[in-house]
C-alpha cells in the first residue's frame, strides 16, 4: 500500500522515492554492486508471473529456432508438484548471472567456474544480496521459490528447417546436476549450493547482457514483473542491433502476455509497462504502431560516460555511448 505520508511538494514517500531514483539513475553511473546481468528468457519471462493453474505441464518461451520449457518440479518441503514464479525467480538468476559473468574463470565466495558450483551460505546473506529486507515473511518466500527454482526441469528444443519438414533437437536437462539444501528454523542458517548445468551456466555467462539494479528495483516494486521483463529485454536486444526491428503485437504476446486473458488488454498493459521503462531507460529508441513495436538502435542501459564542456553554451555534455544528456554546469 503507497504511503500516505506527504513531504515537500506534496508527494508521497514512494512517489518522492521515484523521483530520487530516476534522478540518481540520470546523474551518476551504476556502481559494480548496482550492475547485474539479465537474459531475455532465463532471467525473467521462462519464470510465469502468478502460479499456473493446477494440471498446468509445462509453460515455454521461444526465441527464434529455439524453445525453452520451464516444467514444475516437486517441492521438496510441500511435497507438491509447483512452478517458481514472481519477481524472486528472475532476482535469483539475475544474480547468479552476475556472480558468473564477475567470477569469470577465478573462484569466488558464489562460484566455482571450474564446477560450475553456486553457493548461496544463507538465505539472509543472499536478501542483503539481492536488496530485500531480512524480515520472516521475505525471507520465508525467498526460500520457498530458491527451492521451486531448483527443483524445476528446463529443457531446450532447437528447431531446423529442410526440404519439405522440420527437424527436432531435443536437449532436456534439468536447471542444476545438484543440489544440496541447509535448512534451518532460522532463515539466518538456511543455505545452499548447487551446480548449474553446462548449458544454463554458459548461457548466462555468454548471452547475459548489463543492467541498472537501481532501474530494475523501481520496476519491481509493483505488482507486475512486466515492466522488469521489458527491461530485461530491450536492453539486451540494443546490444547487438544494428537497424530498426520491427516487432508484431502477437509475438510480444507470446513472450509476454502470461497471465493476460485478450491481447487487447495486453496492448493497454505492454504501452503503460513500456512507459515506466522508458522513465529509467530514456536512451531506448522505440516506436508504437497499431502493428507492434519498432526498435531502433540505442545506447545500452550500462554505458561508458564521457563529460565535455559545450564552449557556445556552457552546458556540460553527457555522452553515453552516442547518447548525450545534458545538465547545467556547476
Amino acid at each position: 500500500m503507497e504511503s500516505t505520508r506527504r513531504g515537500e511538494g506534496g508527494m508521497s514517500e514512494s512517489q518522492a522515492l521515484v523521483v530520487q531514483t530516476l534522478m540518481d539513475v540520470e546523474q551518476r553511473e551504476p556502481s559494480s554492486k548496482e550492475i547485474w546481468y539479465g537474459h531475455s528468457i532465463l532471467t525473467s519471462t521462462l519464470f510465469p508471473s502468478t502460479q499456473p493453474k493446477a494440471g498446468t505441464d509445462f509453460v515455454s518461451k521461444t526465441n527464434g529456432a529455439i524453445e525453452y520449457i520451464l516444467e514444475a518440479g516437486i517441492d521438496p518441503e510441500e511435497r507438491k508438484r509447483k512452478f517458481p514464479y514472481g519477481k524472486y525467480p528472475r532476482l535469483i538468476m539475475a544474480w547468479i548471472a552476475k556472480q558468473i559473468r564477475a567470477a569469470k574463470r577465478t573462484k569466488t565466495e558464489y562460484v566455482d567456474p571450474a564446477t560450475r558450483t553456486i553457493t548461496i551460505p544463507s538465505i539472509w546473506q543472499l536478501c542483503n544480496e539481492l536488496g530485500l529486507p531480512r524480515g520472516g515473511k521475505t525471507a520465508d518466500k525467498l526460500q520457498e521459490q530458491l527451492r521451486l527454482l531448483l527443483a524445476s526441469h528446463i529443457s531446450i528444443r532447437r528447431t531446423t528447417g529442410f526440404a519439405g519438414g522440420r527437424m527436432h533437437d531435443l536437449v532436456s536437462l534439468p536447471l542444476v546436476e545438484m543440489v544440496r539444501f541447509k535448512e534451518d528454523d532460522d532463515s539466518a542458517f538456511s543455505g545452499s549450493a548447487f551446480v548449474l548445468t553446462k548449458e544454463v551456466y554458459e548461457r548466462l555467462a555468454r548471452e547475459s547482457a548489463p543492467f541498472d539494479t537501481r532501474a530494475s528495483s523501481l520496476l519491481l516494486s509493483g505488482r507486475s514483473v512486466l515492466p522488469y521483463d521489458i527491461y530485461v529485454w530491450m536492453t539486451g536486444s540494443m546490444k547487438n542491433l544494428n537497424h530498426p526491428l520491427p516487432i508484431t503485437w502477437e509475438w510480444l504476446y507470446e513472450r509476454f502476455g502470461d497471465g493476460i486473458g485478450e491481447i487487447r488488454n495486453f496492448k493497454m498493459k505492454f504501452r503503460r509497462a513500456l512507459d515506466r521503462v522508458h522513465q529509467v531507460y530514456p536512451m531506448a529508441r522505440f516506436v508504437v504502431s497499431s502493428e507492434g513495436v519498432t526498435l531502433f538502435p540505442s545506447p545500452t542501459a550500462i554505458g561508458q560516460r564521457e563529460s565535455t564542456v559545450d564552449q557556445i553554451t556552457g552546458e556540460i555534455k553527457t555522452v553515453r555511448r552516442g547518447s548525450t544528456r545534458r545538465r547545467r554546469k556547476q
